[in-house]
């Protein structure tokens, strides 16, 4: 416990002060937590039955080609103009299909499924990953944004999870996550709404209505839980505990961003076109 709550202050000193600091400072930060994640996933789930430089290099260009969205919504926002960016990027492309070359000579006997998991951590990681750095520069209230979403996500968890302890007595998927509770996800989920309604008084320089906040909340619990759900399944095909080791008492990056990186691209979807907040409107 001692560990856990030493890691957690770090960790959490860390999140808060680069994502608060400046925009700079918490695009990059998310395009590092990106990588990693991606880094940990990839350790997961491409095979192993090459030789080591095979092996290495293959996880070593996942992680590569998972920063290419962030490239790309970086050219996208510093060159305005289509005609400007198109060749601009053009070299990015042939870059997706260097696996599939790899792969004739790697000896891997799941040559595809490998693949696939490339790609697969470039969408479930590196799309949302990029999607924080836009949302980080794109204007100055973005940062905030992003905190308070986290901060969101972490209340679902926090009231779901004692709820649940306590008062939790009916399983939602007990073959993949078998601690979940209806009444633990109903807790979340009312208690993420109660603080969209605190979000309104903290973050009043964003510039969000109550119902903005209440709407955020929901969406970043329902999807929250989806995506801790999400990551259980991952474990649990691979009947593994952790992703990682990298937060002492807490397991890898992934298994505490699993919630954050898959609601990302719902809440983003929330703003810039349920709000209509024309400050986060990349394209």
């Amino acid at each position: 416990m001692k560990t856990r709550i030493i890691t957690a202050l770090i960790f959490g000193v860390i999140m808060i002060g680069a994502t608060m600091l400046m925009p700079e400072t918490s695009a990059v930060l998310y395009v590092i937590v990106g990588l990693l994640c991606v880094w940990e996933f990839s350790g997961l789930v491409l095979a192993k039955d090459s030789k080591p430089f095979y092996n290495n290099f293959r996880r070593i260009f996942a992680v590569a080609i998972a920063v290419i969205p962030s490239l790309l919504v970086l050219d996208a926002m510093l060159s305005p103009n289509p005609i400007a960016r198109s060749g601009y990027v053009q070299w990015f492309f042939p870059m997706v299909f260097i696996p599939f070359i790899f792969e004739l000579s790697a000896g891997s006997s799941k040559p595809f499924e490998n693949i696939g998991f490339t790609y697969a951590g470039i969408i479930y990681i590196g799309v949302p990953s990029a999607l924080l750095t836009a949302i980080s520069l794109q204007d100055s209230t973005g940062r905030f944004i992003i905190m308070a979403v986290m901060l969101l996500i972490w209340a679902n968890d926090v009231f779901a999870y004692f709820i649940g302890k306590f008062m939790g007595k009916h399983k939602i998927f007990p073959s993949i996550s078998p601690n979940k509770t209806w009444e633990g996800t109903i807790g979340g989920f009312i208690s993420a709404i109660l603080w969209g309604v605190v979000s309104y008084f903290i973050w009043g320089v964003i510039g969000y209505e109550i119902w903005h906040w209440m709407v955020l909340g929901a969406v970043c619990s329902v999807f929250g839980i989806i995506g801790d759900l999400v990551a259980s399944k991952l474990k649990r095909s691979l009947n593994i505990k952790d992703t990682g080791t990298i937060l002492p008492g807490h397991g890898g990056l992934l298994d505490r961003f699993d919630a954050f990186i898959f609601a990302t691209p719902f809440v983003v979807f929330t703003i810039c076109y349920v709000f209509m907040d024309s400050r986060f409107q990349i394209w």
